[in-house]
């Protein structure tokens, strides 16, 4: 896409933008990059003005509003026609046969899992340049001219003769099209002898087999002969004999004739064990692990609200309580508790409201958050404590620190996100976070639909997720990434963020946005702000200028880190909190 020279192209970019950004979500970034841009041609560039609203920018508002509501429309539409296919291809899945839905000739429109796996290294069924072949290559061909042509609804077909055979069935089926005019579809079943094994659980859990009988049965079903299983079993022909003679007694049968009809009028053979394929290896490699049970804690607050909370590291050590950022949550820290023991520290993470599992609170402010901690403080019996600030939750740290200065004893920013007072703060964020946070301040309106794109895909597939806000990331940011334990962690704290509706991460957003209501220039105790000098997200000069509001306060740049040197530099943060006691 071509560089706009003048804000007319730019506005008429931004209209094209906000359109196909309601077909392809992965577009909001370009969009708020643009609205930015937009912005700032309109704006004089030594702009420095206190906000509310300049006249450019009401104007721009005004003028997309009526955009935006209509492309969110056409968003619902699309959303619904995607969650109903989504719907049909988890049901596809699910089917132990391979089972895809072809045009006239032969390309594949959809495959289910089963398929893929069926068609790996076989040679009588292919994929070739997208389209299904068969060996011979006439017979699927053959087969869906007759359907076509009204000759047969349906046909049959075995290829091959031997163990390895495939059966499969075509037929034409009511598969929906968008018009007349679309091509005609057909849907194609293939089924293998050796490809599907009933589920061995499934089998002891509805008939009260043992496992030994279990896997004889899944041969049988197979169509394997009682010698053909004892061999395959690795066990002798008497034990297969008295192993099967156990099965007829357990499901009420004399023959195995009887005992395949009583199978296969159970829902068993619908479930599918095979190995999925075409998973993400980060899926695979990185599931996140179960939340540790030691870290389910619970209070309730002195107006009736949950507040979870994680206490790890050395119990009786220098207490130190966390503040998590944007979509944060209490498991979104480094992981390795030793650390936390060899250095001497209790760290406590709550969670904000309407974060994690801790109850939403309506109408809350940035200078409401110190009444929790203060309860909570109480609740562990805690005098003094430390407090340590993570991106976003600098302004929670700063308010306690202000509201609670003879309990606070030091103060910890790292990957500081400043206050929002002027234009020039603004600039200091790249641009999507930048027009994240614009549209929060003026067009909150807006702000649920945003954060909608980012809860879902955090659902769908966190590690997706991380690979795509950790494309541009700076090279430490990425050994992060690329280590599985810290990769894990990360993915476990996001999931549980998105817990509730996007409602609650768009107040976040806000609230980081607005006005927190406080003097930072009265705030007594010693901070300490690290920054890397690779963040992506916040300028260095916002670094410093962060510094300046502050009467006590030292800056430290890390040279290479990025915005998640809490993992990248974890000890020596802890060791620098340690010796500020």
């Amino acid at each position: 896409m071509n560089s706009p020279h003048n804000s007319t192209e730019l506005l008429s970019e931004m209209i094209g933008l906000i359109y196909e950004a309601a077909a392809d979500l992965s577009l909001w970034p370009q969009l708020l990059e643009s609205m930015s841009g937009y912005l700032e041609l309109s704006l004089p560039e030594d702009s420095a003005e206190m906000l509310p609203l300049s006249p450019a920018e009401h104007a721009l508002i005004h003028f997309l509003a009526p955009h935006f509501e209509r492309a969110h429309a056409i968003h619902q539409q699309l959303a619904e026609v995607v969650e109903e296919r989504n719907l049909l291809e988890k049901v596809m899945n699910r089917l132990p046969l391979g089972a895809a839905i072809i045009d006239a000739q032969c390309s594949t429109i959809s495959l289910n899992r089963t398929l893929i796996s069926l068609l790996q290294g076989n040679a009588l069924l292919k994929l070739a340049a997208g389209r299904l072949v068969s060996t011979p290559a006439s017979a699927l061909e053959l087969a869906v001219q007759k359907i076509l042509s009204g000759v047969a609804a349906d046909e049959v077909i075995r290829l091959g003769d031997d163990a390895s055979s495939l059966s499969l069935w075509i037929s034409r089926g009511n598969l929906p099209t968008n018009s007349d005019a679309s091509p005609r579809r057909l849907m194609v079943f293939v089924a293998s002898r050796t490809s599907h094994a009933l589920s061995e659980q499934g089998l002891i859990a509805l008939f009260g087999l043992t496992p030994a009988e279990a896997r004889l049965t899944q041969k049988i079903a197979l169509g394997c002969s009682l010698d053909e299983s004892a061999e395959l079993l690795e066990v002798s022909k008497n034990t297969a004999k008295t192993l099967l003679s156990r099965v007829f007694g357990k499901v009420g049968v004399k023959r195995q004739t009887e005992l395949m009809q009583a199978i296969y009028a159970s829902p068993l053979w619908l479930r599918n064990d095979l190995k999925q394929a075409g998973e993400s290896p980060l899926a695979i490699n990185g599931a996140p692990p179960a939340r540790p049970a030691s870290e389910e804690r619970c209070m309730l607050l002195s107006d009736g609200r949950a507040l979870y909370f994680s206490d790890s590291g050395d119990p009786r050590g220098h207490a130190v309580i966390f503040m998590h950022g944007i979509a944060g949550s209490r498991y979104l820290r480094h992981p390795d508790d030793g650390i936390l023991m060899r250095e001497g520290i209790r760290l406590i993470i709550p969670e904000r409201p309407g974060s994690g599992d801790s109850d939403p609170q309506p109408d809350r402010r940035v200078i409401d958050w110190p009444q929790d901690i203060a309860e909570l403080a109480d609740h562990l019996g805690l005098q003094q404590f430390a407090v340590l600030g993570y991106s976003a939750g600098t302004g929670y740290a700063l308010a306690v620190a202000a509201a609670m200065p003879q309990r606070v004893q030091t103060l910890h920013l790292i990957a500081a996100v400043p206050p929002i007072s002027d234009m020039e703060d603004l600039r200091a964020y790249n641009p999507v976070f930048r027009m994240t946070l614009f549209i929060a301040k003026y067009t909150p309106g807006l702000l649920p639909a945003l954060m909608r794109v980012m809860v879902k895909d955090i659902r769908k597939n966190v590690y997706q997720y991380l690979e795509k806000i950790f494309a541009d990331a700076p090279a430490q940011d990425r050994e992060v990434l690329a280590n599985p334990r810290l990769r894990a962690n990360i993915a476990t704290g996001l999931r549980a963020s998105v817990q509730r509706s996007e409602q609650e991460i768009a107040l976040e957003v806000m609230l980081t946005a607005r006005d927190w209501e406080l003097d930072l220039h009265a705030i007594p105790t010693p901070v300490h702000i690290w920054y890397g000098e690779k963040d992506p997200l916040v300028s260095p000069a916002a670094a410093q200028k962060l510094a300046t509001l502050l009467p006590d306060a030292e800056l430290t740049f890390v040279p290479a880190a990025g915005h998640y040197l809490l993992y990248s530099h974890w000890q020596e943060i802890l060791l620098a909190i340690k010796a500020s006691r």
